[in-house]
């Protein structure tokens, strides 16, 4: 009799300590979609590298590490020997996916969307 019990009190606490831990450890997922008709190198998002971009590409999506004190919160990219950056907003706490929408260049300025996923 005390073993069952020990046991279904074990497997009770580990289920609880999972469902709490899911529920508050919800990890970010961040992914670049090239919306322009430009081929981008170079393409860092929040310190991270990702793949080079076709026009209209779209790269996977990478798990957010982000350190506000190491890492910087912007986009960096390339075209040629012209580099663009443009600083962007962190995604909040508790978003799954977010989608970082390269819309245009114009006047070197590098315009950007971003599209936080349900």
């Amino acid at each position: 009799m005390k073993v069952v019990f020990g046991v279904v009190f074990f497997s009770l606490f580990v289920f609880c300590a999972s469902k709490d831990r899911a529920n508050h450890g919800q990890i970010t997922k961040i992914r670049v979609i090239n919306r322009s008709e430009q081929h981008f190198t170079n393409v860092m998002l929040f310190s991270m590298k990702f793949q080079n971009l076709s026009a209209r590409d779209t790269s996977a999506f990478k798990v957010l590490n982000f350190d506000p004190l190491k890492d910087d919160s912007l986009i960096y990219c390339s075209i040629g020997d012209t580099n663009y950056a443009r600083y962007l907003e962190i995604p909040v706490d508790g978003m799954k996916n977010v989608s970082y929408l390269i819309d245009s260049i114009q006047n070197g300025i590098l315009y950007m969307s971003t599209y936080y996923h349900e």
